[in-house]
Parts: structure tokens; C-alpha cells; sequence
């Protein structure tokens, strides 16, 4: 890359810097069918957490249990009556949390800047490095110190039981059988040292199996059938995406950084894809999170400006008495149909009429 191109990197140092205080992670959270709402489980105010920490991540169980990864405190459990806290005290590798994710077999992979922890539930913590050999230490400490390759950003499990770990700068690892594959290491634009540093931060998998990755990089959005990876650039609004996402009806939405031209994305079947922009009606084309409710209402959030709701093709900023959210970075629906929604602010639960924050004041 020639060295002209260098303030366009200390550029990006400064926003990443800022980006991944604000936004550290968007992964898929879980798409569990929720089982049948025991007796327990009925709504109960809970105990309001005693916590400064910025809550990044959100997803709910085969349990019904909920679980919020923060980044400073840990990871946070809720039985649907109190929450606990699990931190390196319990035997965590680190306490800054990015996602967490459940595979089909119950076990929780909680995605650090260390790594990834898998968890059984039982207080029994077990870490995994991330099989990168950092041959560029000296030139990202000191142009790029943001990238971390060895940080999980994103986590999913794929139709065979590989579970693909999405990094902060060394494209995304698929784990099986105890052996890692390295994937998606050279998209995007190349650095001065000769390398991509793909950053995934988020991942999903559509109806037929297929998986969807996100590129912080500049290298748009890929998906992979089973045997090979195809690359969308030049058919999105922006190649610096963020957060890729796919609804119930299996449409692809696309949220990027929005530096560009860019916003939200939809992509269908056909591959047609639709751009939506401030000029629509859009808050920010700065999108953080991409969030689909079970009333099939879609919510988008924004490290920047207020959550909101996209309704029968409108756009409409999420208030509650008269109340907005901003710097939120992503969304779960309990198994009674609230909506948990957290950030570098705290944590909310909205019932359909009231907004209650988590934290104790």
C-alpha cells in the first residue's frame, strides 16, 4: 500500500478508537424458540444492577434465561427473578465482553478481548486462544493499536456443529473437532504492513443454511453456501458494514458505518437490494444494531443517534414518554415479550408501555 495512504490510516485509528468504545460488537444473538413459560419465569421486577460497565450484547437461551455481556464487568445472567454476575473472579478470562452465544448443545461461547470463554452453566470456565501469529506487533502497536486479531467479536454455529468465531482484525475462524480454519483474512483494503486486518463483528445464517459476515474492512458482506465464499460489494450502499442480519422472511439487512453514502441495506432473494437513507426518513446512516422483534417489527439502533423502529415501510424514533435511547448497541425479546435493549448507557426493559432502566441510580 503505498505510504500517501497513511493519514487515511491514522484516520482510521482515531474512529475505530471511538467505534469500538461505542460499539465493540454486533453478533447474532440467538434465534432460540423460546420453550413454554413456566410459572417461574412470569414477569418479576428484579433487584437493579449495581454497575458502571457498558452492556454490549444480549441473548437469550434455550432456558429462557437471559444473558448481557458488558464490557468491564463481565457477563450477567437473568432466571427471569434476579441477575448474577460472572466475572474473572469465577474464572473468566477477562472481564471486556463482546457476545455471547449458545450452540445446540447448551454450552455458552462468550466472545473477550482475550479470546473466547465456553461456559457449561456450572461455573466451570474454559478458554480458547485464537490461533493467530502476530507477525506485524510492532506496526499495529503503533499505527494501528486498535486491531486486536486474537479478540472474538462475533460468534455462530453453522448446520454441522462448527462454531465460527468472527475477530477483531483476522477475518473470522471456523472451529471443528478441535482444529481451526482460518477464513475471510485477506478482504478488504490491504495496510502498510502487507495485510487486510478484517474486522467481523457480526455474523448470521439464513433459511437454506447459508452464512452471512459482516467486513469493518471494507470488504462489504460475504456469504458462504457450505463450499464457497461469494463476496457483495459493489451491490451495497457502503463497503464498510457493520452489522448483517436476516428476519424471518429471509431477507438480508445490511447496516454500515455510513461514512460513505451508505445506511441500511436490504437484500432479497433475487438479489435486489433496497438503500434506505436519512433522506427516507432514517435517523443516522450509522447503524450499530439490526433487531427483529417477534411481532415482526424491526428495530435498528445506532452508536450515535436514537433507537428506532422501521413499521410497514416508515421510520419512527422509539420514545417512551417522551424519552429516546441513544448509543444503544443491541436487543433481545424475553419469553413475556419485553424488549431488553442495552449500551454504553446501561440496560432498559421495555414492557410495551414503560421503559425500566436496570441500574441502580
Amino acid at each position: 500500500m503505498r505510504s500517501s495512504n497513511f493519514l487515511i490510516y491514522r484516520y482510521y485509528v482515531v474512529f475505530l478508537c471511538t467505534f469500538l468504545l461505542v460499539s465493540c460488537n454486533t453478533t447474532v444473538e440467538n434465534k432460540v424458540t423460546p420453550k413454554h413459560v413456566a410459572e417461574s419465569q412470569k414477569q418479576v421486577t428484579p433487584k437493579l444492577l449495581n454497575t458502571k460497565a457498558s452492556f454490549y450484547n444480549g441473548m437469550i437461551d434455550s432456558n429462557n434465561h437471559l444473558w448481557f455481556a458488558t464490557r468491564g464487568n463481565g457477563i450477567y445472567n437473568f432466571d427471569g427473578k434476579k441477575f448474577k454476575n460472572y466475572t474473572t473472579e469465577e474464572g473468566m478470562s477477562s472481564n471486556h465482553v463482546n457476545c455471547i452465544f449458545e450452540d445446540s448443545k447448551g454450552m455458552l461461547w462468550i466472545g473477550t478481548d482475550k479470546g473466547v470463554d465456553l461456559f457449561d452453566g456450572n461455573m466451570s470456565f474454559q478458554h480458547l486462544n485464537i490461533p493467530f501469529t502476530d507477525t506485524t506487533s510492532v506496526w499495529l502497536d503503533t499505527v494501528y493499536p486498535v486491531v486486536n486479531p486474537n479478540e472474538v467479536m462475533s460468534i455462530l454455529e453453522d448446520e454441522n456443529g462448527a462454531i465460527w468465531l468472527g475477530t477483531n482484525g483476522a477475518g473470522v475462524y471456523q472451529y471443528d473437532d478441535q482444529k481451526f480454519t482460518q477464513h475471510l483474512s485477506n478482504i478488504g483494503m490491504v495496510y502498510d504492513d502487507g495485510l487486510h486486518h478484517n474486522i467481523v463483528l457480526s455474523m448470521d445464517k439464513d433459511g437454506s443454511g447459508n452464512l452471512w459476515f459482516s467486513s469493518l474492512s471494507h470488504g462489504g458482506v460475504s456469504k458462504f453456501d457450505g463450499e464457497k465464499f461469494i463476496h457483495y460489494v459493489s451491490n451495497l450502499s457502503d463497503d464498510f458494514v457493520r452489522v448483517v442480519y436476516v428476519d424471518r422472511k429471509n431477507t438480508v439487512w445490511v447496516g454500515t458505518h455510513g461514512n460513505n453514502k451508505g445506511g441500511l441495506d436490504r437484500m432479497d432473494a433475487s438479489g435486489i437490494t433496497t438503500f434506505y437513507k436519512t433522506t427516507d426518513g432514517f435517523r443516522h446512516n450509522n447503524v450499530s444494531n439490526i433487531f427483529e422483534d417477534s411481532k415482526g417489527h424491526l428495530w435498528i439502533a445506532s452508536g450515535i443517534t436514537p433507537l428506532s423502529t422501521l413499521k410497514d415501510g416508515h421510520f419512527e424514533v422509539f420514545t417512551v414518554e417522551d424519552q429516546v435511547f441513544s448509543n444503544i448497541r443491541f436487543l433481545v425479546e424475553d419469553v413475556n415479550g419485553n424488549i431488553w435493549f442495552g449500551g454504553r448507557n446501561g440496560l432498559w426493559k421495555y414492557d410495551g408501555d414503560q421503559a425500566l432502566y436496570m441500574i441502580q441510580a
